[in-house]
């Protein structure tokens, strides 16, 4: 099936340009609309063809071939069953045709027309039918994308960012500044406002976030930096206050005005008349939904009241909507009677029936608070006197003992700006009842907790709890709106008279610390208001600048230290290979400046000597007494214990802890030449050394018996049999010993014995006798662990010349005992030179 002209269809030339496409498309897409009388398959084919004619690849591809890209579903179709599943939309000469009454469908009932042309509907596709039109702007008048604005300001903006409190306290989030980066571009519909000034307040404090990162703030003023093409009420450098709708966002998703740049929707931000802007500053502004809020509040719920009547009051120093109430009062000759609980005073909270003194007085009054909490408790009392508070109260148990004293009628009006478990009830319990129109009105957001209000109180007390949201106010009607900043320009003339005060305590963004800030606001004896003010966009760029500058210095710094380490890992690198390469060789710093032989603490004496037996182990004051005993066995051979712990070489084996963790699981005996450490070359440096001494030790004692290296017998323990074994298979002794009987030989780092043997050459190491190497380890001996064992022994049989034979001692532990001496005595002969 061949494609229609769809330049024709339209109307354009092959050369036309976009909005010339779109242009008579409006107008053929109008007339041809099946609602009006139109084609439906002409319809589809209108738009097939905007579609393909306004996508520069498709229109491309259509120029070229002719044909238009089908999608994968319309190739389905066409092609399954040949075609017979393809459905076409129906011309409107077919409509004439169509089945559209019960009559033709043999129903005895004949139907009306009406009737017919809803069954009609019923059977018809609603959705391919219906267009509304937002459907018609955005697929057919333009492409969302194409009308986006792109944002000038390219750098990143400081974000103040909270995260979810550390545990279930009802304390502030943790908050912190940071820069992040914008998105490239606003759509046709939203604006990108530059903040001025935002208000710290509960809803920000006390968020209920439910992860890190999330940017803070329901309110504040800025500056229009830039609109979308479809914005038609704002200008370029409007000033607005941003009050989004209570239902759009929330606690734990909040707007986030708390950041240099904002993109939001036109619907979302309120602009402020030039007569408020002409008397406050930015952060008086931001304060105009608390402002508003107390305004209305007390406009709304205390309608009733006459002048000299009290209003009760339990955080009139804690917010700005506290303040307002308060002046608004004294304006209005009203007398507000303030609760002032602070932190660290005794809590003293009623409990019982509405209206019985029980319930407060037998409470005990002679608690009273330390004196750092009573000097505050004074200082925010002349504060709120001085702002109109005809009495403060440090709970209501005070105030109800007042009245009492006072024979003062309670008040009707009460304002929860703190929204606590308790702070309800306790309010309650200071009101008249419900049939003299007591009410309670909350309009703080609190700290997020929830209220808890005892039934049987409410149910005796008759009154009404209310509740108050600015946003959800103003966003109710547009006269509210327009009543707001009606509200605004009545307060600019109060503070033009000096009649009208807020104070406030600014931070600036990217400078002081948010967490002070937050602490502040947080602060229930503090009754300045805290507002954020924020850097402004050339500073912004300073600030990007300049950390990207301290950025490249950073990452410079950083690759220079990590070439400056690798050079030096290099060279430790080569310098160790290089030490190791030449330990236990004749150019070894033990080779050239030896430092003696180890000191004999034991040596049993014989006329004629025929062979020596050599004894090197851990403990040589303790090891005489086992080796007293053996000498008696022994015949003509004679023994030598060598304490290898009493030289200067041995201090730092001697430390070398065998109970150690790496030691019992192996770990350490595992290790090769790439992971050894300074301390692990100073040890296999002192190994050598201790071995060059001992061999020196045993030299001496073979010219004074006239023996050679053949009539020696070497019995080791622990560090001093791995000492040995070092000694006698890396060619330090000038031959091979006779045998070698090791009991939980400790030797360090096989891994580099094996590499060792292999270098050794055959010149060094004698081959004109087999040594025999016994190897007896204790069953219980968690010092030498079955895969160092066996590790060890993989190695000793690189050597050819080298018989092992290991064993095993039962019941042994890492200790020479009885039971090794015995085994040891049973061992000797066979090891003897015959």
């Amino acid at each position: 099936m061949s494609e229609p002209d769809y330049y024709k269809l339209i109307g354009v030339a092959r050369t036309a340009p976009p909005h010339e496409i779109r242009s008579k498309f409006r107008a053929k897409v109008l007339a041809e609309h099946p609602d009006r009388g139109g084609d439906p398959r002409k319809f589809q084919i209108l738009n097939q063809a905007y579609n393909i004619l306004t996508d520069p690849e498709k229109r491309q591809r259509y120029d070229a071939t002719g044909r238009a890209e089908k999608s994968p579903e319309q190739e389905f179709v066409e092609g399954f069953g040949g075609g017979g599943f393809r459905f076409d939309a129906r011309p409107k000469e077919a409509d004439a045709k169509a089945v559209v009454n019960l009559q033709d469908r043999i129903i005895a009932n004949r139907q009306t027309h009406e009737e017919g042309f809803n069954e009609w509907l019923r059977q018809r596709d609603q959705n391919a039918m219906v267009m509304t039109d937002k459907d018609f702007m955005k697929t057919h008048l333009f492409n969302a994308a194409e009308l986006a604005t792109k944002i000038s300001h390219t750098g990143p903006v400081q974000h103040v960012l909270g995260s979810p409190k550390p545990d279930a306290s009802n304390g502030p989030v943790q908050v912190q500044a940071k820069p992040r980066p914008m998105k490239k571009s606003i759509d046709h519909d939203e604006i990108l406002v530059r903040m001025l000034a935002v208000p710290v307040d509960d809803s920000m404090v006390y968020a209920e976030l439910k992860k890190a990162g999330i940017c803070l703030g329901m309110t504040g003023v800025g500056r229009l930096e830039q609109v979308g093409n479809h914005v038609e009420n704002l200008r370029t450098e409007d000033t607005v206050l941003v009050l989004p709708k209570p239902a759009k966002f929330a606690s734990e998703r909040p707007i986030g005005t708390a950041r240099t740049l904002l993109s939001c929707s036109e619907e979302d931000v309120l602009k402020i008349p030039q007569e408020v802007l002409e008397e406050l500053t930015p952060e008086q502004i931001c304060l105009t939904p608390a402002i508003v809020s107390a305004y209305t509040v007390l406009e709304k719920y205390g309608s009733k009241l006459k002048p000299g009547d009290s209003v009760l009051m339990n955080a009139a120093h804690m917010s700005a909507s506290g303040s307002t109430l308060l002046q608004l009062c004294k304006l209005l000759k009203l007398k507000p009677l303030c609760l002032l609980a602070l932190p660290g005073a005794p809590t003293k909270t009623i409990k019982g029936e509405y209206g019985s003194k029980a319930a407060w007085q037998d409470i005990d009054a002679r608690q009273i608070a330390p004196p750092t909490v009573r000097v505050h408790y004074e200082r925010i009392s002349e504060w709120l006197i001085a702002m109109g508070a005809e009495e403060v109260f440090p709970d209501a148990v005070a105030l109800l003992r007042w009245r009492d004293r006072n024979q003062r009628m309670l008040p009707k009006l009460a304002l929860d700006g703190l929204g606590s478990s308790n702070s309800a009830e306790q309010l309650i319990h200071c009101l008249q009842p419900g049939e003299n129109d007591g009410q309670i009105v909350v309009y703080g957001f609190g700290a997020s907790r929830s209220m808890e209000v005892s039934p049987p109180l409410l149910a005796a007390w008759g009154g009404r709890i209310a509740g108050f949201n600015i946003a959800r106010w103003v966003h109710a009607g547009s006269a509210n709106a327009k009543k707001m900043m009606s509200i605004m320009e009545n307060v600019t003339k109060l503070v033009r008279s000096n009649k009208f005060v807020l104070d406030t305590v600014l931070y600036k963004v990217g400078e002081d610390s948010m967490s002070d800030a937050f602490a502040h606001a947080s602060d229930p004896g503090d009754s300045n208001q805290i507002v954020l003010i924020f850097p402004t966009l050339q500073e912004e760029l300073r600030s990007s600048a300049e950390e990207q500058r301290l950025e490249k210095e950073r990452l410079a710094r950083a690759q220079e230290d990590e070439a400056q380490k690798r050079r030096e890992d290099e060279e430790r690198e080569k310098l160790k290979n290089e030490w190791l390469s030449l330990l236990f060789t004749d150019q070894s710093v033990a080779a050239l400046s030896p430092d003696g032989p180890l000191p004999t603490v034991y040596n049993r004496e014989v006329a004629a000597r025929k062979s020596l037996v050599v004894f090197i182990g851990d403990e040589p004051t303790a090891d005489n007494i086992h080796l007293r005993e053996l000498g008696m066995h022994l015949g003509s051979s004679g023994l030598v214990n060598i304490a290898w712990s009493q030289h200067s070489a041995g201090e730092a084996l001697v430390d070398f802890n065998v109970r150690a963790p790496e030691i019992l699981d192996g770990s350490h005996y595992l290790r090769d030449r790439a992971g050894f450490q300074n301390e692990d070359l100073d040890l296999l440096h002192d190994v050598e050394l201790l071995g060059r001494s001992l061999t020196e030790a045993v030299e001496c004692k073979l010219n004074e018996c006239a023996l050679d290296w053949n009539s020696v017998v070497i019995v080791g323990f622990g560090k001093g049999a791995g000492i040995a074994l070092y000694a006698v298979l890396l060619g330090l002794l000038p031959k091979y010993v006779c045998a070698m009987v090791l009991f939980s030989p400790i030797v360090l780092f096989p891994t580099f014995l094996g590499e060792k043997l292999q270098a050794v050459s055959s010149s060094t190491v004698p081959a004109q006798a087999v040594m025999k190497v016994f190897l007896i380890w204790g069953n219980r001996n968690r010092s030498t662990p079955a895969n160092y064992r066996q590790l060890l022994l993989r190695m000793i049989k690189k050597t050819p010349q080298v018989h092992c034979t290991p064993d095993i001692l039962p019941d042994g532990d890492h200790a020479l005992d009885s039971n090794a001496m015995s085994i040891l005595s049973s061992l000797l002969p066979l090891c003897m030179p015959r």
